[in-house]
């Protein structure tokens, strides 16, 4: 009895260890193909981490083109803040504890509201210095550097924060350089400075510049410019152009041809200006045309003047214009204002009127 009794004791062991080892054994081998699949599961997916930011890496930072009648032009995208870092460690000890309060009620909306900006926009012709010099064809007018005098007390008095020169030469730029706090884009920086922008130093910063060749008198072309400045107090984002389109003169005869063409390349550049950066574009000048411009752009972009108007399936009121300047803003833009000043500052100053305009333009809400 003691002997069977150890026996099957015995058989009993053994076969529990048998039991033992099987599942051991199962385990072992599960844990190891476990581990096989997740290697291989992570080898994939550096493999393809890896090409993707080789492929990354040499494709350079993305830019995008305008393409108008001239050189090519190419825009290149405003940086966009880093994303916050993640977090790279957790607490390992327990959360203390915390008391349970019943939930707060919901008060309002918590997004806040849009940014919002409000500005003045002027176009000027101010006469270039050449034209009231001993042969020009206002001889009688003071300097282009005495008239620029005027010109900057006619800034002061419109309150103009940003502004499309025409005619500005040398001794003009000079002159409103000292006496304002513009910043001129081009300037003296591609040797023609003629037609620049200037914007007060102390509300934008300029963000983007560039130039795109305009047909001018007997289709000779001039680099004229466009830049993308940025509100310093609202951080918003617009498109600048300014034009000066040929007029018929004493020298130059029948310039239409060359006019209509400068408004086909201004009207291709608005347009890709919008649709490739979504931001409002503004464009001033003197395009020597009062209905027939305003006609044509707006039925070429989806533009509004600032003197109002309209342009809807085929049928153009212009509204009879006196001025060959013009101020026009994007569709979205909201104009607040307008002025044409022929005063008699602006008669001594220069042979055309001072145009400016009212702007507000309204950004997108951000959450709270």
């Amino acid at each position: 009895m003691r002997w069977t009794s150890g026996r099957v004791a015995n058989v009993t062991l053994a076969a529990l260890a048998a039991v033992v080892a099987v599942g051991v054994g199962y385990a072992v081998n599960a844990e190891q193909k476990g581990t096989a699949l997740s290697g291989s599961a992570v080898s994939t997916a550096t493999s393809s981490a890896s090409s993707a930011t080789s492929t990354s890496g040499s494709a350079g930072p993305s830019r995008s083109t305008v393409s108008t009648a001239g050189p090519t032009v190419t825009l290149t995208p405003s940086p966009k803040p880093a994303p916050s870092a993640s977090p790279t460690a957790r607490a390992t000890s327990p959360a203390p504890s915390r008391p349970s309060f019943p939930p707060r009620p919901v008060t309002g909306p918590t997004d806040l509201p849009p940014p919002t900006l409000t500005f003045r926009l002027t176009t000027f012709n101010v006469l270039g210095a050449s034209h009231t010099s001993g042969i020009g064809k206002r001889a009688r007018m003071a300097s282009g550097a005495e008239r620029s005098v005027g010109a900057a007390e006619l800034l002061r008095r419109h309150g103009s924060d940003v502004v499309g020169f025409q005619e500005l030469q040398g001794s003009q730029l000079v002159a409103l350089r000292k006496r304002t706090n513009l910043d001129f884009y081009p300037g003296f920086a591609t040797g023609d400075s003629e037609n620049s922008i200037g914007w007060r130093r102390d509300r934008f910063v300029l963000v983007e510049k560039h130039t795109v060749p305009i047909p001018y008198f007997n289709g000779g072309t001039r680099g004229m410019p466009f830049i993308k400045l940025r509100s310093v107090s609202t951080g918003l984002e617009a498109w600048f152009a300014n034009f000066h389109n040929p007029a018929e003169t004493a020298r130059y005869h029948q310039q239409q041809r060359f006019r209509d063409e400068a408004t086909r390349i201004q009207i291709s550049l608005v347009n890709q200006l919008m649709a490739q950066t979504g931001l409002p574009v503004f464009v001033t000048g003197d395009m020597n045309e009062r209905s027939e411009y305003f006609c044509r752009f707006t039925a070429g972009a989806p533009m509004v003047a600032a003197r109002g108007g309209s342009n809807v399936n085929g049928r153009c009121l212009a509204g009879r214009p006196r001025a060959v300047d013009w101020i026009f803003g994007s569709q979205g833009v909201e104009f607040l204002g307008y002025a044409e000043d022929r005063s008699p500052l602006v008669d001594v100053t220069t042979d055309h009127p001072v145009i400016t305009a009212r702007v507000r333009i309204v950004g997108e809400a951000s959450g709270d």
